[in-house]
């Protein structure tokens, strides 16, 4: 859980180092007068970085995976539609071409993944994905003769059950 944690910090991080070139890239790219870096937009990006890192660094798994997706999805969610849906001059379809215009778009595309990335991590904080479970109905319907095919392996706190792919032939009496 620690690397998955210093995981989901590295990817904030980076989501945040990302996210202030990005804001110094449209600064060149726009068109007067959008064309400052607004400090009160890096302060309210670097506090929200900030507090995310703090609630992955010290709170339980399930509920810094909460708050991590929560920032990822919103953040996701502000990114598709400023630059992908809505018609402005931050829409990488429409933005002015220039010689910055590339390196916009690589920073668009650069946000995104490392969004992805965090809402997967958030989700994976939270419990991962849903699994079949296959320790109640099928046990009990496997004969006991089968049971040394099933090893255990404990990762992280939790147990991995691994079928191996070769079974033995059953030996039916004659």
């Amino acid at each position: 859980m620690k690397e998955l944690r210093n995981l989901a910090l590295l990817i904030v991080v980076a989501h945040w180092i990302v996210a202030i070139w990005h804001l110094f890239l449209a600064a060149k790219v726009l068109l007067g007068p959008n064309n400052q870096v607004s400090w009160l937009a890096i302060t309210l990006i670097s506090c929200g970085h900030l507090m995310v890192s703090i609630a992955l660094w010290t709170l339980r798994a399930r509920l810094s995976g909460a708050v991590s997706l929560i920032f990822f999805l919103a953040a996701l969610g502000a990114d598709v539609y400023e630059h992908l849906w809505h018609a402005s001059a931050n829409n990488i379809f429409m933005v002015a071409t220039s010689r910055w215009t590339f390196v916009f778009d690589a920073s668009v595309f650069a946000l995104l993944t490392l969004e992805i990335l965090g809402c997967f991590l958030g989700i994976l904080f939270l419990g991962g994905w849903p699994r079949r479970d296959h320790s109640g109905a099928e046990k009990s319907a496997r004969p006991s003769g089968h049971e040394s095919l099933k090893q255990e392996y404990e990762l992280d706190g939790s147990v991995i059950a691994y079928r191996p792919l070769m079974r033995r032939a059953p030996v039916f009496p004659a």
